[in-house]
């Protein structure tokens, strides 16, 4: 390997495995991503009428600023909503 060219193909070779690694690693990730945001849903509706009031009440009081409490506090005010289109007005 003492021709330069050998090392520039090697190069190219390791960076074009390493471009097909990331694609599909991201892919990979943004999968993951998706199927914990559809987890999170049903969780929300198996949550009892009481403990849902709660964490609203919780997020009335406190009024979050980090982004993960705003997005949690966000999807209690939805399942509070769906309930109560459905008319039950616990929360």
């Amino acid at each position: 390997m003492d021709n330069p060219a050998n090392y520039l193909i090697l190069l190219i070779n390791c960076l074009t495995c390493l471009r097909v690694f990331m694609k599909s690693f991201f892919a990979m990730i943004a999968a993951f991503v998706f199927l914990c945001a559809c987890e999170g849903n049903s969780k929300m509706k198996q949550m009892s009428n009481a403990e849902l009031a709660s964490k609203r009440d919780e997020c009335l009081r406190v009024n979050p600023s980090a982004p993960g409490k705003v997005t949690a506090c966000e999807n209690i005010r939805k399942e509070c909503e769906r309930r109560r289109s459905q008319g039950n007005y616990s929360c």
